[in-house]
């Protein structure tokens, strides 16, 4: 669906980057599941066209409904927090392509919300082991992930501690 979409909108010079669950998803190669699609893009009233009049999805608020495929699609924002130079364009085995936004924002995110949800002990949160999972299963991967970008970004997210951990403990 994701592809589908990228093909639409970038008739338009439109980027829908995934975000969220679904790139999570992505990177740990379905270890995650999730059952929404997060989209950050412009382009909504042609998404809403597309989807409401002609694929029978419902909205409400900024999200999009289809009973029938079970998709929900939501747009939480038109500006990408993090580095839009760390998005990635995948092509799917259909040719297709869909870009995702970086490794290192997602492992990012995830522990901010860790902290957020469990500021004493942020590792008791499922976000802080996700981001651990991403992180591990990346990090010796430089094509994937820049740890000098990851580092720099975590300090100022005010997360780099529990990147450090990490790292010690390897």
């Amino acid at each position: 669906m994701c592809a589908l979409l990228t093909d639409f909108l970038q008739q338009d010079g439109i980027r829908p980057v995934i975000v969220g669950g679904l790139s999570v998803e992505v990177f740990t190669r379905n270890n995650y599941t999730t059952y929404d699609i997060d989209l950050i893009c412009d382009g909504r009233d042609k998404i809403d066209a597309l989807l409401t009049k002609e694929l029978d999805f419902k909205k409400e608020g900024r999200s999009w409904y289809n009973e029938e495929l079970e998709i929900s699609i939501e747009i939480p924002d038109n500006f990408l927090e993090g580095n839009g130079d760390k998005v990635l364009l995948l092509e799917l085995q259909s040719g297709r392509n869909i870009f995702v936004i970086g490794i290192e924002d997602i492992i990012i995110h995830r522990l901010e919300s860790a902290v957020v949800s469990h500021p004493k002990n942020p590792e008791w949160a499922d976000d802080y082991e996700w981001a651990e999972r991403l992180y591990q299963i990346h990090k010796a991967d430089q094509e994937i992930m820049d740890l000098d970008y990851l580092m720099k970004a975590a300090n100022k997210a005010g997360v780099k501690s529990i990147i450090d951990e990490w790292l010690e403990s390897e």
